[in-house]
């Protein structure tokens, strides 16, 4: 967080010891500053709630609302900058390596966050689901494709939502009590997610989110959760941990459904075989 101190606190030199302190502790731990209320924060650094009122104002800022804000824009880095920052600790004869040891920890992490309860509830749901609809923006979107095109072939109802924008209340105008929404919600809370989450709520319907932030996995109202480690905010975040969740939802899903899903699988590789001639595979 040191490269972030000059944006944040320009006026640092003024601070008292106490006001030091909140700094010192903003800038060691970012992503849970940022989320916290004045009072969790004065717990943490060991002050009163009214030093931390007044730190805001020590700091050059109108509230902490306000400093929030700043220190969002300040985490939100640009893709350019977060690969820079992984790369500048690689070298190309030590990359191999190093990615595979950073990915063993990733999945480390998330599996031991892993309930297999939680996770055999969500794949109960999907599975009995009138539809799956899936809301995957950014990166994420590969990982909802392919649960649509696993699903799709177990013969399961699932349709990919818009990413941003109006668009979405196309695909919400159409869910049902009946139905399930998955959400990938990676390192912010988007304004889609909110309305998504709101939606969910009034109609009634199952939710599964998969986040790679604990404070939104417990903090959602949704069925299930389930946190990814992808790496650290500001830094290139690996996908290799949501692939292997979903392909454990997938499978989950399928042995919940097995008969009918083997005889989809069945009846897709007779359908190859009859029109093999006119459809080989691999060609356009």
């Amino acid at each position: 967080m040191s490269k972030y101190r000059n944006q944040l606190f320009a006026k640092q030199v003024k601070f008292s010891p106490g006001h030091q302190k909140i700094a010192d502790f903003i800038e060691r731990h970012p992503d849970e500053a940022l989320f916290m209320t004045e009072q969790e924060l004065a717990d943490r650094v060991g002050t009163s709630i009214a030093t931390v009122s007044r730190f805001w104002r020590s700091a050059g800022y109108e509230n902490g609302k306000d400093f929030r804000l700043r220190l969002r824009q300040a985490i939100d880095t640009t893709p350019a900058h977060k690969l820079e920052a992984t790369i500048s600790r690689l070298d190309p004869s030590s990359l191999p390596l190093k990615l595979l040891e950073q990915t063993s920890l990733h999945l480390r992490e998330s599996a031991e966050r892993t309930d297999p309860e939680e996770l055999k509830h969500a794949a109960a749901l999907m599975a009995g689901a009138r539809r799956i609809y899936v809301y995957a923006p950014g990166p994420s979107v590969a990982l909802g494709e392919l649960l649509f095109y696993r699903l799709s072939r177990f013969g399961m109802s699932v349709r990919m939502m818009a990413a941003s924008g109006h668009e979405l209340l196309e695909s919400l105008a159409h869910v049902q009590r009946e139905d399930v929404v998955l959400l990938f919600n990676f390192t912010r809370l988007l304004p889609e997610t909110e309305v998504i989450l709101d939606c969910v709520k009034r109609i009634g319907c199952s939710a599964v989110m998969v986040t790679d932030r604990e404070e939104f996995r417990y903090g959602a109202q949704v069925d299930a959760a389930f946190y990814v480690s992808r790496g650290d905010l500001g830094e290139f975040h690996s996908m290799v941990t949501p692939l292997l969740l979903i392909e454990q939802m997938i499978l989950s899903i399928g042995l919940l459904n097995k008969e009918k899903v083997l005889a989809k699988l069945e009846y897709l590789g007779e359908l190859r075989a009859r029109y093999a001639d006119k459809l080989p595979r691999g060609k356009a």
